[in-house]
């Protein structure tokens, strides 16, 4: 009998981004390798938005960056919505691992996105976010730009 073995990437806590070995495991064993790793960096221009559609077809765009933005009624959230049925700290979007999340923080009714109750999620490009009554359109767009 033989014993087969399957070579594999690995990382450990010691490697940088760009310094990825190789090393035989017994059981197959596999990691994640962060895109940078084996691509190099690639001259990706994104663009993401919030677009709040309010009553009688008012539209406010939010642009979003790679920072946090919290949705709520409360002062300090970066988008308020001054609803009772809004929670004062109700959502927050981050950006992570070159996507959009969108997290529930705990309200009393809900957040939907494409009419599905969520927790949390990762926004795509078209998401409807609905938020207390008030629907925002999550848009999203990314090019590779010329060399």
């Amino acid at each position: 009998m033989t014993k087969e073995t399957e070579k594999t990437v690995w990382r450990d806590k010691a490697d940088t981004e760009e310094s990825v070995r190789e090393k035989e495991f017994e059981h197959g064993s596999t990691a994640a390798i962060p895109r940078k790793a084996f691509m190099g960096e690639l001259p990706i221009k994104q663009r993401a938005c919030l677009e709040i559609i309010g009553a009688g077809g008012k539209r406010k765009v939010i642009e979003l960056g790679e920072g946090e933005l919290t949705i709520g009624r409360s002062p300090p959230c970066r988008i308020q919505l001054r609803r009772a049925i809004v929670s004062r700290s109700h959502a927050r979007v981050t950006f992570r691992n070159e996507e959009y999340h969108l997290e529930d923080l705990g309200s009393t009714n809900g957040t939907y996105v494409n009419g599905i109750k969520v927790e949390r999620c990762i926004l795509r490009n078209n998401d409807q976010i609905d938020i207390g009554g008030v629907k925002m359109l999550f848009s999203e767009e990314k090019t590779l730009q010329k060399l």
